[in-house]
């Protein structure tokens, strides 16, 4: 016998508390449509949703193959597994689980529905993939037209339960393909921070704030609409699968955060160029937390660490903890013009990096005017890498670092 909110099977009575889901989701736990875009500003609870929905229908429903999926695959692990993963535990279902880290898998002991992931960029991988039931994009606008039309072939054949592809995105650029293509039996939600009850009045105020920062990012982030991004900062950095085994110097910039994300970031540096490693990139750390962090990641006592030079005290903290971390300088178009010029490599497990510096834009005035600085928003990668890479460089050159 099955109710909305709960499930009877056997000796098994689990209740699903209905109150923990954002209001305006409630509908979309019954929608059926094979392509359901869960679209919208930041902060709006959309892939807690998404995460919701699917550990739902593994407790109502049997046999389910749910697919997890990105552009690269090792973004899952931090993204929609972990999500699903820490809801399993805050709702109190562990038992009825058993869940692999090792290939970020998710299987129920009792329905049989189980949970796989993959990236875009395993192919050969993605077509070997059989059997799927549902499937969940993240950050869909990554994917080309191309992608999705191979993910949606995987879609296929008959099943006990509908077949949906959930596609969860912020409207960056209204002239891509998830806006511009028709897609018959579709169903679209736009939400935004105000549909979020759990939203914080910090990350709230952040949000406000972009309309005194950048017109078109308040437009996107804030109130969820079609944007198109411009005024872009740096290219995108090269990609790269493998890096050389030793460097001439390592270094680490260190961007501090709570509410946002906290970003630490390892940058070798060989024959002039920079090797991008991100090491830590997650809101609520406190000091202690990332204290413990860096010690497992084993970091150099004697490694330059670049900080953000407006927190004097946490420096000292991490300094105290035996860690070599010094001011960074702030200068923000000095740092950023020196970036320019250099040679920068990511590689693809960098999620925050390879994200932001997408994203990352200068400022307009209300007159359309381009301003010098960029937006303050998801940018702690970005802010990282400048006080590491143009920090040390003065400290090399025996220049004086100018404080601003």
């Amino acid at each position: 016998m099955e109710k909305r909110g709960m499930m009877i099977r056997k000796d098994i009575l689990i209740h699903f508390n209905l109150s923990s889901i954002n209001k305006i989701y409630l509908p979309l736990i019954e929608n059926k449509s094979r392509y359901l875009h869960i679209y919208g500003g930041a902060g709006s609870g959309k892939s807690v949703f998404a995460a919701q929905k699917i550990l739902i229908r593994m407790m109502m429903e049997r046999n389910h193959r749910f697919l997890l999926i990105r552009k690269v695959a090792k973004t899952v692990r931090n993204s929609q597994f972990s999500l699903i993963k820490s809801l399993i535990f805050t709702s109190g279902l562990y038992e009825y689980f058993t869940i692999k880290d090792s290939d970020l898998s998710i299987r129920n002991e009792y329905t049989k529905s189980e949970i796989i992931s993959t990236g875009v960029d395993d192919p050969e991988k993605l077509k070997s993939i059989f059997g799927i039931t549902s499937i969940w994009i993240e950050e869909a606008t990554e994917l080309e037209y191309k992608d999705f039309l191979q993910i949606d072939l995987r879609l296929r054949g008959k099943t006990r339960y509908y077949k949906q592809i959930i596609l969860t995105y912020n409207p960056i650029n209204s002239f891509h393909w998830l806006n511009t293509t028709i897609q018959k039996d579709s169903f679209k939600l736009k939400t935004t921070y105000k549909n979020n009850k759990y939203i914080d009045d910090e990350y709230k105020n952040v949000l406000l704030n972009l309309k005194n920062q950048d017109e078109n990012f308040y437009n996107i982030y804030t109130l969820g609409e079609w944007g198109t991004l411009k005024n872009i900062v740096f290219k995108p950095f090269e990609i790269l699968e493998e890096y050389p085994e030793t460097f001439d110097e390592i270094i680490y910039g260190f961007d501090f955060g709570y509410n946002n994300k906290t970003a630490l970031i390892k940058i070798g540096i060989k024959d002039n160029e920079y090797y991008l490693d991100e090491l830590i990139y997650k809101e609520h750390l406190t000091n202690s937390d990332l204290i413990l962090l860096m010690k497992e990641l084993k970091i150099n006592s004697t490694d330059y660490i670049y900080c953000d030079s407006s927190e004097p005290n946490r420096i000292e903290e991490f300094r105290r903890n035996g860690f070599n971390c010094l001011p960074a300088s702030k200068n923000i178009k000095d740092g950023i013009d020196f970036i320019k010029r250099c040679k920068i490599y990511s590689n693809p497990k960098n999620e925050g990096i390879n994200k932001e510096v997408l994203y990352y834009s200068y400022k307009q005035d209300r007159n359309g005017n381009l301003l010098d600085e960029p937006v303050k928003f998801n940018d702690h990668c970005m802010d990282a890498i400048r006080y590491a890479i143009y920090t040390h460089s003065k400290f090399r050159n025996n220049v004086n670092v100018r404080w601003l």
